[in-house]
């Protein structure tokens, strides 16, 4: 029986690798500079923006549009803050968390991009 598709080759994995590594710091880089805005706005900025600022009971908590909107960009501000290894990662219960710098470790793998 012949397999479908494309088999891999070490330069597919290769260059699959350096392609994964390049879309995940772009996107962090990209979640980081939204993340500024953001934060500089604040929810009270989200609201002049037409963001809802009354409670929401559609929204996790009953949170307001405004406030739920801030929080997922919180949300992927920490994931970023993981890769970038400025927040702590691993560890059970609080413990044995550490930091580690993802951005440094696949810059390795970015073929000079």
């Amino acid at each position: 029986m012949t397999a479908a598709g494309n088999q891999p080759t070490m330069q597919t994995v290769l260059d699959n690798l350096t392609g994964l590594a390049l879309n995940l710091r772009n996107t962090n880089d990209a979640t980081r500079m939204r993340m500024s805005e953001i934060s500089t706005m604040g929810v009270a900025g989200l609201v002049k923006l037409g963001f809802g600022s009354a409670p929401n009971p559609d929204n996790p908590g009953g949170v307001s549009d405004a406030q739920y909107i801030f929080n997922l960009y919180g949300y992927l501000n920490t994931n970023a803050g993981v890769y970038y290894g400025t927040v702590q990662q691993g560890g059970t219960g609080g413990t044995g968390a550490s930091t580690f710098n993802f951005d440094s470790a696949l810059s390795a793998v970015w073929a000079g991009k």
